[in-house]
C-alpha cells in the first residue's frame, strides 16, 4: 500500500518508514499537520498513519480536515495519550484504528496489514511511463520489450518517481526515501544514481532534471 506517514518525531518516522518498507509497502514521510495536509490532498494514498501530538496543527485537527473534505483515506492514529476520551474523539472524527505510544514496530506492521484487509482493493501491478513499464510483482523494468537490469536502490528510486508522473522530487526528498540512514548520503548521490538509471532506460529520456529543485520523469515531449 502507498503510506503516508506523519511523526514529528524524525528517529521514529524514519523506523516506521523503514519497517513498512521491509513490509512491502511504499511510504512517504512528513514531519507536521500542514504538510501532512498538503500532501494528502494533492496525492493519493491508501492509508494515513498520524501522530495525535504534532507541532502547530495537532493529529485531530489534519484529521477532522482530511474528512472534512471528503477524503476516503483510511487512517491508523498514533497516540502518546491513554485516556479513553481521546481515543474516543480519533475514532469520532474518522479514524479507523489506533495504537498507544510506545508500541513495538511488528504490531504497527500488523495493524496496517489488518486495514489493507479491510478495505481490500485491487492492487496497481505495474507502473507505466511512455513505453517504460515497471512490474511491481517481479520487480522488472523494461523498454519497448528490452529489459533492464536494475541495481536495488536503482529500482527504488524509479519506482518513487513512477508512481507520481509528472511531480518533481527534491534531492533531499529522494535521499531521505531510497536511504534510510542519513550517514549513508548526500544529495550529490542521488545525481550519480539519476545518471545511472538515465543511461540504462535509454533514449527518448524520460527522466527531467528542474533546475534548482529536483527531478521528475513525464514522458518525452
Amino acid at each position: 500500500m502507498r503510506i503516508l506517514v506523519v511523526e514529528d518525531e524524525v528517529r521514529l518516522a524514519r523506523q516506521i518508514a523503514a519497517a513498512l518498507t521491509e513490509a512491502g509497502h511504499d511510504p512517504i514521510t512528513v514531519y507536521d499537520g500542514e504538510s501532512a495536509l498538503d500532501r494528502a490532498l494533492q496525492s493519493s494514498f491508501d492509508l494515513i498513519i498520524i501522530d495525535v501530538g504534532l507541532p502547530g496543527i495537532d493529529g485531530f485537527e489534519v484529521l477532522r480536515r482530511l474528512r472534512s473534505q471528503h477524503g476516503a483515506n483510511r487512517v491508523l492514529m498514533l497516540t502518546a495519550r491513554g485516556e479513553v476520551k481521546d481515543r474516543i474523539t480519533g475514532l469520532q472524527l474518522g479514524a479507523d484504528d489506533y495504537l498507544p505510544k510506545p508500541f513495538a514496530m511488528p504490531e504497527l506492521v500488523a495493524r496496517v496489514r489488518a486495514l489493507g484487509r479491510r478495505y481490500a482493493e485491487e492492487p496497481m501491478l505495474s507502473l507505466h511511463v511512455a513505453d517504460l513499464v515497471l512490474d511491481l510483482v517481479d520487480h522488472r523494468v523494461h523498454r519497448g520489450g528490452r529489459l533492464i537490469e536494475l541495481s536495488t536502490r536503482e529500482l527504488t528510486l524509479l519506482k518513487i518517481l513512477m508512481r507520481e508522473p509528472g511531480r518533481v522530487f527534491t534531492r533531499t526528498e529522494l535521499c531521505e526515501r531510497v536511504w534510510e540512514h542519513p550517514h549513508e548520503y548526500d544529495t550529490k548521490l542521488v545525481e550519480v544514481f539519476i545518471g545511472r538509471l538515465r543511461k540504462k532506460i535509454g533514449d527518448p529520456p524520460l527522466i527531467r532534471t528542474v533546475r534548482h529543485v529536483g527531478y521528475a520523469i513525464r514522458e518525452s515531449s
